[in-house]
């Protein structure tokens, strides 16, 4: 095996245990703050990233790593774990899939959202046929539920989860780019050095930072009235 291949390999497999560490930290910190009976679970934003930057098969593998290290603490079985893992490894497959056809700034925001499509969509049957195995509560219940709670609480986490990649990921690419943790080839796509300035900031950026924001200021506007209503 060529040394630098060898290398690149290494510090990829560093990077994405780093990364599974951080989505279980992150799903363990934020597991705490429930919109009524539900957990936010932030950990796919660092899924999603490691997605972004190493491939949609380490996004799925980091995703069951988190989701069986969340089976200690979450107090809702394999049931549970398998929910969160059908939802983690979702949304970053559809993401990082999308994302790694063409690697540019539209292909990235697309991925991003039909993703947020995807989950909002798997976890309606998902939580019809799985949480009365684990919940006290019975089929007739999660039906009535998923207007009222589910269906928006699902949409507004993944749109949170969501624009928190949008503005995040440039700046860590870089980062790991510095460290030596990813590649020139792996994540984002460079800016050209002649593209049209907004402000300051090269329009990808710019637009990065308003639909990244936006989507984080609605989905916790959402997640409040969820919680008061």
């Amino acid at each position: 095996m060529n040394r630098n291949n060898y290398l690149t390999d290494t510090k990829k497999l560093a990077g994405a245990g780093i990364f599974a560490a951080l989505a279980i930290a992150v799903s363990y910190a934020t597991s705490f703050i429930k919109i009524g009976y539900l957990s936010l679970d932030a950990g796919d934003i660092i899924i999603v990233l490691a997605s972004f930057i190493y491939g949609p098969g380490v996004g799925v593998a980091i995703s069951l790593v988190s989701s069986v290290a969340g089976f200690f603490y979450s107090g809702t079985m394999w049931w549970g774990a398998f929910m969160d893992f059908a939802s983690s490894a979702a949304f970053a497959f559809t993401a990082s899939f999308i994302y790694s056809r063409r690697k540019t700034f539209n292909f990235a925001i697309i991925g991003i959202y039909s993703a947020v499509v995807a989950v909002t969509a798997i976890m309606m049957p998902l939580n019809i046929l799985i949480t009365p195995l684990y919940m006290p509560v019975s089929t007739e219940f999660v039906l009535k539920e998923i207007p009222r709670m589910l269906l928006p609480f699902n949409f507004a986490k993944a749109t949170f989860n969501g624009g928190m990649v949008l503005l995040l990921y440039k700046p860590l690419v870089r980062a790991l780019r510095r460290s030596g943790f990813a590649s020139s080839s792996d994540g984002a796509t460079r800016n050209s050095g002649d593209e049209k300035k907004i402000i300051g900031l090269s329009k990808n950026t710019f637009i990065t930072l308003v639909v990244g924001g936006a989507s984080v200021v609605l989905a916790i506007i959402g997640l409040i009235l969820l919680s008061i209503f």
